[in-house]
C-alpha cells in the first residue's frame, strides 16, 4: 500500500486508503481500514466500513471506498481524522478494470475514533461514543465542495486551523487531475 493516510488516536494508528502496487501490479483486496493497536502491538482489520448519517452528510450504510493520493490529517483534540479528495482506479478498487479511467474526487470523509463523541453524527449525539470500528461520516455534499466551480482533485493538502467556531476550520488547497497535471 502507498499514498494512503495514517491517522493517530491516543492509543492506535489507523491506516485508511492507499493504492496497491503498480509494478508489479497487485490487484486490490477487499475494502478495509486497518488499525495498529499500540498497546497490544497488533494490526486489526476493520472490513467493509460503512458511513453513518449526520449533519450535512450522506445517509447510513454507504461503503467507504479506498481512495489514494488525497490529503488527510488527524485532529487528536477532536478525536477525528479527515480525508479530502483523491482518486479511485484499478489500484484502489477491487474489480475496477484498468481500461476504465481514473476518477478524481471532491470528497471530504470524517472518521471519529472509537470512544470519541461527535454531535455531527446522528447516532453519536448527546455524548454517545463511536464503537470499536470508529464512525465514518461522508460530508462530500455538505458544503462548498458541491459547487460546479469546486474541482475534483488529487495530490492536495488539508490544513486544520483551530479557533474558528466550536471545532476549528479545515482548508483544502491545491491539487489537480489528469488535465491539469498534463498542462
Amino acid at each position: 500500500m502507498s499514498l494512503g493516510q495514517l491517522w493517530a488516536s491516543y492509543d492506535s494508528l489507523w491506516l485508511y486508503g492507499g493504492q496497491f502496487s503498480d509494478s508489479p501490479i497487485v490487484e486490490p483486496a477487499n475494502n478495509s481500514i486497518w488499525e495498529y493497536q499500540i498497546g497490544n502491538k497488533q494490526w486489526v482489520e476493520h472490513a467493509d466500513p460503512k458511513t453513518l448519517a449526520g449533519q450535512k452528510a450522506e445517509g447510513d450504510g454507504q461503503s467507504v471506498q479506498r481512495v489514494a493520493e488525497g490529503a488527510g490529517l488527524t485532529v487528536t483534540t477532536l478525536g477525528r481524522g479527515f480525508y479530502f479528495a483523491g482518486h479511485l482506479d484499478f489500484l484502489t478498487t477491487e474489480g475496477w478494470s484498468n481500461q476504465i479511467a481514473r476518477v478524481y474526487l471532491k470528497s471530504l470523509l470524517e472518521f471519529t475514533f472509537p470512544g470519541q463523541s461527535n454531535n455531527a453524527v446522528n447516532s453519536l449525539q448527546n455524548g454517545k461514543t463511536a464503537g470499536s470500528d470508529g464512525a465514518f461520516r461522508n460530508i462530500t455534499y455538505g458544503g462548498l465542495q458541491n459547487t460546479a466551480s469546486f474541482p475534483e482533485r488529487a495530490d492536495s493538502a488539508l490544513v486544520y486551523v483551530p479557533g474558528f467556531g466550536d471545532e476549528g476550520l479545515l482548508i483544502g488547497v491545491t491539487g489537480g487531475d489528469n488535465a491539469t497535471f498534463v498542462s
